[in-house]
């Protein structure tokens, strides 16, 4: 069964929208987001950017802490330190980029996570840590 709360999110006309991030899956404890590349992800070089790989990790290693059961909404956490190191470059040719997030750790407020990328034939491609803070929800 999927999550409504997903689509919206996937559908909410903003970073991930513009640059083509979809959130797959989001748990307590867990942040799943993929990415199709394609040639505007690309830098001069003809290989995925750092950037958008960063927002990947970004956005996926935002999600563990903030989970919130139905009904209420899913607020990603605010990023407060991202580290990324990139491992190998992904190309178009080596197919979707899947962003996979653990929360290990925190309190009632301050999480953190740590994530990784991997290209359709599962070849690591970076990886993050990060302190977030905790998803609000919106004002009622």
């Amino acid at each position: 069964m999927t999550d409504e709360r997903i689509k919206a999110i996937n559908q909410y006309n903003g970073f991930n929208l513009a640059t083509g991030i979809k959130v797959s899956d989001w748990q307590d404890g867990l942040g799943i987001v993929t990415l199709t590349p394609a040639p505007e992800h690309t830098n001069p070089a003809g290989v995925i950017h750092g950037g958008a790989m960063m927002g990947m990790l970004d956005v996926a290693l935002a999600l563990p802490g903030s989970y919130e059961d139905p009904p209420l909404a899913l607020m990603p956490g605010l990023t407060l330190s991202l580290t990324t190191q990139f491992l190998a470059v992904a190309t178009i040719e080596g197919g979707l980029l899947t962003a996979r997030a653990t929360k290990t750790g925190g309190g009632k407020n301050v999480f953190f996570s740590e994530g990784q990328i991997t290209d359709s034939k599962s070849r690591l491609i970076a990886t993050a840590t990060g302190v977030f803070k905790r998803g609000r929800q919106p004002a009622s």
